[in-house]
């Protein structure tokens, strides 16, 4: 307290102190708040290491049991995770270890990296695992090279280029003509040397490194000596000699091939052939600085483009940044202007200036400390930023009103500011520390929104700070010189005094009549309870739409342009459905197909995705909803469809999928029937718009079961037969090289026509060590089966996620994933005893942060109330003043039911950070109330006057905080279905509480005055009455006494002479004579 006060003396009396430091704050929050970056959410650490290993050619059955597993056992004592999740797919396994929070990321990835290092037993075809952190993608913006494919040399230079841009970490090319070194092997030859095409391979491989080959020491230092045997071209490659030792090289029994080809993903934007280049920037670079950058060369290299072909911006990721910005900041340019309209309304022009004055010195400040701690400008700290407009001023407007109020009693200006910032410094502490005790837990809030959201509490707490020092160091010498008491004060005096007589009546009504007004908030409070229960809870409230995705998958064994004629179609029905100029961009994609949703990727000639960059109008979102609903059952009808699904990219934080119940089980057939015993059950609910799994149909494939004993009669092992059947199919990939900078498959086949039908591989010649030669059918079995395109595991075991689309209107993702809990308690759960059952999605994250926020919200309150009960030295009194918390909550459930939202995570945050803000408007109150009858006033006068006085101050942080939020709470900058919630929880939760902290506090404070009064006056009864049964019991001992002296007494014989003999106390003697 003394601290406090010798800072405000300081201020006051040294001007030259107070300028310097507000042009220290101006000049470095400035600095810093030009290099913050920007983006649209904050790029959050995952918690999770990757595990990567390429096994060329293997299918996903054999990725999982020779790779995926092995690895998976190795891990089992990895230190501090939290969950293992695989997924084996053609030619990769990827394993994804989630850890918890807190864990040094460096340091487990090196743990998994030893772990990793112990398996031995991965085949000799797989490469070295890689162990990465996992890290967000952050693309700015992609465009596709329209009109031909093959253009190596121009997609290259492009490439190349758009990486060189300050911030770009990479540039993805997808859809480019794929180089690769085609060794097609005369069968007849081959077979006459007694060769397999795995020793082709094997000598290729044998061929691709560079090796070491040792030191010489010429003198002082060592010289490192390698062999170069790199492979850079067809030639190189038809030298190699086919055996070590042998004359024979491989261009005499094979005809080696640079060929371009289509990869396995052909792409068309536009109708016409594309290949698209998607540029990522790098962690914590400004995106739009790379956009931008990006946009000023792109109009060059049009120019440069040979005919026929043209450059197309296919998705900007900025527009969802640059759309969401606008709104946060316009919504927090117009709260501001009304938080200054309320000042000068409630304080006049020179005080609402002075109050203003604190509000850049918050924000540079918040800059300030952002740029230290690494958070961007983005729109959860922008929120946070317009969430402390109305708050940063509240601590100036309490010590304006009462250095006007000393102003107003005759006071120079220094003395009043001096006496009047000292009479309100410490509650104005207290309640900017309750402030950022309530939202500081928030930023402890576990799960991936939780991570997100950390800045919004963080970047609350540091403006705060910059008003508390505004507050303290600057606003009083500000007071000292500036503060007026003209006609104007005047003016807002009438105000003050004319809200006061609108108040006192209803103050004095609620004051005589507290239990009453106290019975009734409390049933109040207990039937807003009720209508909470009656809301649904949701993960965010839907935004706009700025893409549609339609993923699809056609009949297996279907061709790549069937695929693709199927995507047409789909875009021809949205381009006739959706108004003109709605569409910016159409992307086809077909033969590999990431899905967002899960995160897998589907590789085949019948997976396909129509992607739809929409313009959001109006006149879009008047006909979207329908042209959707169209569009699903039109897809449903289409009989060349084997599973479709539609994915809306909405405006919003990043969360999963709508609705995933995720089952795993040991037991394969037990597992599969599950997935189809739930999907049935969903399926019939009401609100579930689509529902299947992330299996996928598979692809269709010969499995060869070899004869291990009749293939060693004639010396060949289940590899060898394995290997001959690769390079009669697809061939054998024997290595991939660098040439140019870019990655060359080297693939072994036969020559000739490709042995496509059961019949034809039966007839298959192997030949063998002895020179022979053995049909496939003779030492082996052949059979068609449809092999699974990915196979997922999870802590072991095998797991299929169960996806569904919802309608959250009417069925949110935490409604369904109770429903389905409660089915499979009930039935499901005894019909499949071996599978569990667990959810993921929307469902996993929205429970993951939800779990922590009761922990969260008791943190808050227990902070506040210890920060309280200091202040005050009361165990009492904070509970009067954290009453207000629950008449907040009662306003922010009103209020977002009257506006028709449901409950969600952002709401509940917003209700979190309410506790801290509610509480300063009883605090000051009752702080004025205590200091009133230090003065000597009755409780009663004191209730009454400190009210009173309060009034304006109380109105005043009020109105500033809502008219601060409500532009974005209604929307009137323009509205954000994710952030609108939170301000509304705030704005209507601080407005009600506003209103019963003047009418119920009062009454509140007297009434536990009453109860004080009445226990402490039965205490007084009590304790007279113990006092007189202890005055009566010493009364009857001291009879007894003077009747046992007195039998006594008579006894003793007397001498001659008269003697006094005295007993007792000197108050009280007894002489000898008495008893005569």
């Amino acid at each position: 307290m003394k601290l406090l006060e010798r800072l405000v003396r300081l201020s006051i009396r040294n001007s030259v102190f107070v300028n310097l430091f507000f042009i220290i704050v101006v000049v470095v929050g400035l600095i810093a708040a030009v290099g913050l970056p920007r983006e649209e959410f904050p790029n959050v650490e995952l918690g999770r290491v990757i595990v990567t290993t390429i096994y060329p050619g293997a299918t996903a059955t054999d990725v999982e049991e020779l790779v995926t597993r092995p690895i998976e056992d190795a891990l089992e004592d990895v230190s501090d995770k939290k969950r293992v999740r695989s997924r084996s797919q053609e030619g990769l396994s990827s394993i994804t270890i989630t850890f918890f929070a807190g864990t040094d990321l460096s340091e487990a990835r090196a743990e998994v990296e030893q772990a990793v290092g112990t398996v031995n037993t991965l085949p000799e075809d797989a490469e070295t695992p890689t162990a990465r952190e996992l890290e967000m993608e952050l693309p700015v913006l992609s465009f596709a090279l329209v009109g031909e494919r093959g253009r190596v040399a121009l997609i290259d230079r492009l490439a190349d280029e758009f990486a060189e841009i300050p911030g770009v970490s990479r540039v993805l090319v997808e859809g480019d003509a794929e180089r690769k070194f085609y060794v097609d092997v005369d069968e007849s030859r081959l077979r006459a040397l007694g060769l397999q095409p795995a020793v082709v391979a094997a000598a290729i491989r044998g061929a691709r490194a560079n090796v070491p080959a040792g030191t010489v020491e010429p003198g002082a230092s060592d010289i490192f000596v390698k062999t170069d045997k790199r492979l850079k071209s067809v030639a190189d490659v038809a030298q190699i000699p086919l055996q070590p030792g042998s004359p024979l090289r491989l261009g005499d029994i094979a005809e080696v091939r640079d060929v371009s080809e289509e990869g396995e993903l052909l792409l068309e934007v536009e109708g016409r052939p594309a290949v698209m280049f998607t540029i990522f920037r790098e962690d914590g670079k400004d995106p739009l600085r790379v956009y931008d950058e990006a946009m000023a060369r792109l109009p060059g290299y049009r120019d440069s483009l040979p005919p026929g072909l043209e450059l197309v911006i296919t998705k900007d990721r900025t527009v969802a940044i640059r759309d969401r910005l606008e709104t946060v900041l316009g919504n927090g340019v117009t709260g501001a202007l009304l938080v200054v309209l309320v000042l000068w309304v409630m304080s006049g022009l020179r005080q609402a200036g002075l109050a203003v004055w604190g509000m850049p010195v918050s924000y540079l400040t918040a800059f300030y400390l952002m740029a230290r701690v690494e958070i961007s400008i983005n729109v959860v700290s922008t929120f946070g930023l317009l969430i402390a407009t109305g708050i940063i001023v509240d601590d100036a407007i309490v010590v304006i009103e009462n250095v006007q109020r000393h102003l107003e009693m005759g006071k120079s200006r220094v003395q009043a500011a001096l006496e009047g910032t000292r009479e309100v410094i410490m509650p104005v502490t207290v309640a900017v520390l309750t402030t950022i005790f309530a939202f500081m837990p928030l930023a402890l809030v576990g799960g991936t929104m939780g991570r997100v959201m950390k800045m919004l509490p963080i970047v609350v707490i540091f403006c705060l700070i910059g008003s508390l020092l505004e507050a303290i160091l600057i606003l009083p010498g500000h007071l000292a010189h500036f503060a007026s008491t003209d006609a104007e004060d005047s003016r807002t005096s009438r105000l003050a005094r004319r809200m006061k007589a609108y108040y006192r009546p209803a103050l004095d009504f609620c004051l005589r009549r507290r239990w009453l007004v106290l019975v009734l908030a409390l049933v109040a409070f207990v039937g807003t309870l009720g209508l909470a229960k009656s809301m649904r809870m949701q993960f965010a409230a839907p935004g706009k739409p700025f893409e549609l995705m339609v993923q699809y998958e056609l009949a297996p064994g279907v061709g790549r342009s069937q695929t693709f004629a199927q995507g047409e179609e789909i875009a021809a029905f949205l381009a006739r459905r959706l108004p003109e100029g709605a569409i910016d961009a159409t992307t086809i994609r077909a033969g590999s197909v990431n899905n967002e949703r899960t995160g897998s990727v589907s590789n085949g000639a019948n997976q396909g995705r129509v992607r739809v960059q929409l313009d959001v109008t109006d006149a879009l979102l008047d006909v979207y909803d329908p042209v959707v609903r169209e569009l699903r059952v039109w897809l449903i009808k289409n009989p060349d469809l084997f599973s479709y699904s539609i994915q809306e990219v909405e405006a919003g934080p990043p969360g999963g999928a709508g609705f995933t119940a995720r089952l795993r089980s040991r037991d394969t057939q037990q597992l599969d029937d599950a997935v189809e015993a739930v999907k049935d059950v969903v399926s019939k609910w009401e609100g579930v718009v689509e529902i299947g799994d992330d299996r996928g149909s598979g692809k269709e494939t010969f499995r060869v079961r070899v004869d291990q004993d009749r293939a060693a009669l004639y010396g060949l092992t289940e590899r060898d037969v394995g290997e001959a059947v690769k390079a009669a199919l697809d061939g054998l990939i024997a290595a991939e090289v660098s040439i140019d900078e870019e990655f060359v498959e080297i693939i072994v086949r036969y020559s000739g026509t490709r042995r496509r039908t059961r019949g034809e591989l039966l007839d298959l010649v192997i030949a063998t060590p002895s020179g022979g030669t053995v049909r496939l059918d003779q030492v082996a079995a052949l059979d068609r089966i449809r092999e699974p395109s990915n196979i997922r595991r999870e802590d072991g075991k095998r797991a299929i996620a169960v996806l569904g689309e919802l309608n959250q209107k009417v069925l949110p993702a935490l409604d369904a994933s109770d429903k389905l809990q409660a089915r499979w308690d009930r039935e499901l759960g005894a019909r499949y005893p071996d599978v569990e059952l667990v959810f993921g999605g929307q469902t996993e994250e929205l429970l993951e942060s939800l779990n922590d926020l009761p922990a969260s919200f008791a943190m808050a309150v227990g902070l506040i109330y210890i920060a309280l009960a200091l202040q005050f030295g009361s165990y009492v009194q904070p509970l009067v003043i954290l009453c207000a918390v629950p008449f907040g909550i009662m306003g922010a459930i009103l209020g977002l039911f009257s506006m028709g939202y449901d409950l969600s995570l952002f709401a509940l945050f917003g209700i979190v950070g309410l506790a801290g803000i509610v509480v300063n408007d009883s605090l000051v109150m009752v702080a004025f109330i205590n200091e009133r009858r230090a003065e000597g006033a009755s409780v009663q006068e004191a209730v009454l006057t400190g009210a009173l006085d309060r009034l304006r101050p109380i109105v005043s942080t009020t109105l500033t905080t809502c008219f601060g939020l409500a532009p974005l709470a209604f929307g009137l900058g323009g509205l954000d279905h994710a952030l609108a919630p939170m301000a509304l929880s705030i704005t209507a939760g601080l407005g009600f509480a506003t209103a019963l902290v003047l009418l119920v506090v009062p009454p509140l404070y007297l009434a536990l005055d009453d109860l004080a009064s009445a226990l402490s006056g039965r205490r007084r009864a009590e304790a007279r009455a113990r006092e007189r049964a202890e005055q009566q019991a010493a009364e009857d001992i001291e009879v007894d006494v003077e009747e046992e002296r007195r039998s006594r007494f008579w006894r003793v014989p007397l001498p001659d002479e008269e003697l006094d003999l005295v007993i007792g106390d000197d108050d009280d003697e007894l002489e000898l004579d008495d008893f005569e």
